[in-house]
């Protein structure tokens, strides 16, 4: 299965399709169609587990097996647990099921045990507090400031509190952990911080991130305020109102609405923020959004896409274009910039369709110039390094972010 989306994806990506003087970096549905021709790719199996075998076992197949067998009966009883569940331990090295329980299990869930255990040992032990009583407990205590994280325990026992070691001794002192009867410890530790890149972005978003909607990928553009409310500005031919878009990892981010499909613009209703993604294609670097811009020619902009990532010395050398695009059912898509990579290289790639253009300040911060739209000259592969999906332009055409902001009475998300 992941194959085959893997393959969709490709050919989905590569599905720019050539237009009046330019084409559209997003897909249509014409791209699928092209996978179907490619030919068959080679299967080279993967080797499986290396490394010593834990545990005693012989083997990393012995120990697979195992582990199988202890999570199938671990399914079974997930799925009858009452309100005395607790956790359930499945370690291959204990060669034993081991399931923790608050008071007396239920009929159903010892009948289920004794049934296991004529092929799988299972045992049932005793919990100081259920899950359902440690999850709540986690909750409250998460809340607590400077609280990195809280760990229910499986075996039922309490919950551990983890601050840094800076704030433990003040975290220890704290009513709410000191007068807790289901804390176990407290101990010191880092917080979780979240990984996130291009191609697998967070909340709150930043510009020039994946996302996916039922058309293909594209990547988002730039934070606006709407009528109060903070969502994604993209380009408009990356998908239809109502439909559901998801980050490049396939996590939910919201929907699509305000499509305005001749100026290519439309907006995912989603948590963003005012930053765009810099550097290369799977790069979590950012550069703060100052305001918005207007482009002349002459300016020298950067284009910052999910595909292709960041490509600068690229120069705008027309306004107010207006050009017939294919896939995009208008007979012209516009006001648009066109500019060109000055190096005969890369400026966009399909995929950075909805993507930001952006053009740095001294102060550190970026301002908005506007959402890609297409591209055109095709250039070699090795002259779009970075690149995920081939080909790639060597112009672009951008929608001026001063006409989406005004099409939505929208104002630019700063940072």
């Amino acid at each position: 299965m992941i194959d085959s989306q893997q393959s969709r994806r490709r050919a989905l990506l590569r599905g720019a399709l050539a237009v009046t003087g330019a084409a559209v970096l997003a897909v249509s549905s014409l791209a699928g169609i092209a996978s179907a021709n490619e030919p068959a790719k080679p299967v080279a199996p993967g080797a499986g587990p290396s490394g010593p075998v834990p545990a005693g076992f012989a083997s990393w197949a012995e120990l697979i097996s195992v582990q199988d067998k202890l999570n199938q009966a671990a399914t079974r009883i997930t799925a009858v647990k009452g309100d005395g569940f607790a956790g359930i331990v499945a370690a291959p090295e204990n060669r034993e099921l081991r399931v923790y329980w608050k008071g007396t299990a239920g009929t159903s869930v010892r009948a289920l045990v004794r049934e296991l255990n004529r092929t799988v040992p299972v045992r049932l032990l005793p919990a100081r507090y259920s899950e359902a009583d440690l999850a709540a407990t986690a909750r409250k205590l998460a809340t607590v400031p400077d609280v990195a994280s809280v760990v229910p325990q499986v075996d039922g026992s309490g919950v551990q509190v983890v601050a840094t070691e800076a704030k433990l001794a003040k975290v220890k002192a704290t009513p709410a952990v000191r007068d807790s009867a289901a804390v176990v410890s407290v101990v010191a530790g880092d917080a979780p911080v979240a990984t996130y890149d291009r191609q697998a972005d967070i909340p709150n978003y930043y510009g020039g991130g994946r996302f996916w909607s039922p058309v293909g990928g594209c990547s988002t553009g730039f934070a606006i305020n709407t009528a109060g409310t903070v969502r994604m500005l993209t380009a408009g031919h990356c998908g239809e109102n109502g439909q559901a878009v998801t980050t490049g990892a396939g996590v939910n981010m919201g929907t699509i609405s305000n499509k305005i499909t001749c100026t290519d613009i439309e907006i995912i209703n989603t948590g963003s923020w005012g930053r765009v993604f810099t550097g290369g294609p799977y790069s979590g670097t950012s550069v703060p959004i100052g305001g918005a811009a207007s482009s002349f020619v002459g300016n020298y902009v950067v284009t910052s896409g999910a595909t292709s990532g960041e490509h600068s010395n690229i120069q705008v050398t027309a306004v107010n274009l207006y050009l017939g695009v294919n896939g995009i059912p208008c007979s012209t898509v516009g006001p648009l910039v066109q500019a060109r990579q000055l190096n005969g290289t890369c400026a966009v790639a399909p995929g950075d369709s909805g993507g930001p253009v952006i053009a740095y300040r001294t102060d550190g911060k970026a301002n908005a110039l506007g959402t890609m739209t297409a591209g055109a000259v095709a250039v070699a592969n090795n002259l779009c390094p970075g690149t995920i999906y081939t080909p790639g332009y060597n112009y672009v055409y951008y929608i001026p972010i001063g006409t989406s902001l005004g099409a939505y009475g929208a104002s630019i998300v700063t940072s």
